[in-house]
């Protein structure tokens, strides 16, 4: 009877810790259940690293991915000798009608045998490069070679920017600082006036600077280069004289040249040879004394 009272007071000992074990971890698992779970993915993991390609970028760093790219083109025409003329005139005619800018031209006749070569140098904008490149193979006309350049300019064009920004900044605390008088005696009033005008011409330098740099982005380069070609003459039938015959006329035009420069380089000496015979002489009566002691 007593072992039974004993089994007994155990068996309700261990269901009172069960129980109490029991309603110790039920507020766990309701505060655990009260706890929001996040929608998204978890940050820095890799489902909240893929969505984020392609989304929207930010207005400054949309500025700063902007690029300035100077690009230019150069063509290489061949042609007629007789025609060069022509189509660098028609290329220009075409230029001013497309707003382009001309920044050099000039036309060649050299060499004995009648060669003529041409070079332009213009500026055009962008929408303007495909209708003004077309038409240069108009025949006469052919493209024997074209390349194509580009300069990345955004370093310089930030540089020159960031210079401005705050040379103007300089500029306007100075010009405040120049109208606040009733401190300031007049050496201090011709020093800051002395530095505005420094900065105002910093200014206006990295203005140009600017406005040239802006000019090679926004507008498009081409050089154009004519080479005038002869053209070649029929072959006669039984013995060919020709290269007879231009070996004759260098022959005449390398002696006239010749002649020529013998004139020039006598043209050029003749007044020296005065002043090169009297210290000829000058030397000799030296030369002469001095033999004269030693004896």
């Amino acid at each position: 009877m007593m072992r039974w009272r004993g089994q007994r007071r155990l068996l309700l000992v261990a269901a009172a810790c069960l129980a109490l074990g029991a309603c110790g971890k039920a507020p766990e698992k309701r505060e655990m259940a009260a706890v929001p779970r996040p929608m998204g993915p978890v940050p820095g993991s890799k489902e909240d690293f893929v969505p984020s390609f392609g989304m929207a970028p930010q207005p400054g760093l949309e500025a700063m991915k902007r690029r300035y790219v100077a690009l230019s083109h150069s063509y290489t025409l061949r042609l007629p000798a007789e025609a060069v003329e022509m189509a660098q005139r028609r290329d220009l005619d075409a230029c001013a009608k497309l707003g382009c800018e001309i920044l050099e031209s000039q036309l060649n006749r050299t060499g004995f045998r009648g060669q003529v070569t041409a070079h332009t140098s213009l500026r055009l904008p962008p929408a303007a490069l495909a209708p003004f490149t077309a038409g240069l193979a108009a025949p006469p006309a052919e493209i024997a070679a074209h390349s194509e350049t580009s300069e990345d300019k955004t370093l310089a064009v930030l540089d020159v920017d960031k210079r401005l920004e705050t040379k103007i900044a300089l500029r306007e605390r100075l010009t405040a600082l120049l109208h606040q008088t009733n401190t300031k005696n007049v050496s201090d009033l011709l020093n800051v006036e002395h530095t505005l005008a420094q900065v105002q011409g910093d200014i206006e330098s990295a203005t140009a600077q600017r406005d040239y740099l802006r000019t090679q982005t926004e507008m498009v380069k081409v050089d154009i280069r004519y080479d005038g070609i002869q053209p070649d003459e029929p072959k006669p039938n039984g013995v060919d004289w020709r290269p007879l015959k231009t070996a004759a006329k260098d022959f005449g035009d390398i002696l006239v040249d010749s002649l020529a420069n013998v004139m020039t380089f006598t043209a050029r000496i003749l007044p020296w040879l005065p002043l090169a015979a009297l210290t000829g002489w000058l030397l000799r009566v030296v030369w002469r004394r001095w033999r004269r002691k030693g004896t």
